[in-house]
């Protein structure tokens, strides 16, 4: 498991027609921004307690706030390459806890019950109580994202387009063919180490969106309710 490193993360989202116009934005910046990864299909899944604990955490503004995903890039469900995330937050700063799963899941058949004592079985401590804790799936959701970098390496942004959200916790198995009827929107995030908070600040200055509050998680889930 790799050590955290703190960071500021700021969203924003706006209309998907908007999508070139953020682009050129991104790419005729001061900051040099250029593309640090080749765009790809990033899918999570999301897990959250019984009780909803994580979304009740987000949608109270709680001061710290965990969610645990296993994320995969690409589009093969047969063998998905795992790594299960927990995402944490105290106030402004976040920071990842990550653990790459040895084996490949299928997930185009697998029942929820198999698939926790595969986690079960494949994750050591001390992130073992994680999946342990935060055992139900809830939300599948799958976008498209651009990756880009400053010259000086300092901030980090993505564009995420195409969303996708499928409900899980209604299903014994998984849910890839009843989506929820997401806005359609792209979400840029805006990312630096908790010491460059001004640095990441300033990138934001002369970005041509209004800032705010977004998680794919939490929009994801209250669709798939009001849709039931």
């Amino acid at each position: 498991m790799t050590m955290p490193t703190l960071r500021y993360e700021i969203k924003m989202t706006t209309a998907a027609y908007h999508l070139p116009e953020v682009q050129s934005w991104v790419r005729l910046h001061q900051a040099a921004f250029f593309e640090r990864y080749p765009p790809r299909q990033v899918s999570s899944l999301y897990f959250d307690t019984l009780e909803g604990e994580c979304l009740d955490a987000n949608l109270i503004g709680a001061h710290e706030r965990r969610k645990l995903r296993l994320r995969w890039y690409g589009t093969d469900l047969t063998a998905v390459q795992g790594i299960l995330e927990l995402k944490c937050k105290t106030g402004s700063l976040g920071w990842k806890e990550v653990f790459p799963l040895p084996n490949t899941l299928d997930l185009s058949q697998i029942s929820w019950e198999i698939l926790e004592q595969s986690l079960q079985e494949q994750v050591s401590e001390p992130f073992a109580v994680w999946p342990a804790y935060f055992n139900r799936p809830m939300l599948l959701t799958r976008y498209w994202r651009e990756y880009y970098e400053s010259m000086d390496r300092q901030v980090r942004i993505t564009i995420d387009s195409e969303l996708q959200a499928y409900e899980q916790f209604m299903h014994l198995t998984p849910n890839l063919t009843a989506p929820a009827p997401l806005a359609d929107v792209i979400v840029v995030e805006v990312k630096a180490d908790g010491d460059l908070h001004r640095r990441g600040s300033d990138i934001l200055s002369s970005f041509p969106m209004r800032v705010s509050r977004n998680s794919k998680y939490v929009n994801g889930v209250l669709e798939t309710l009001g849709a039931l």
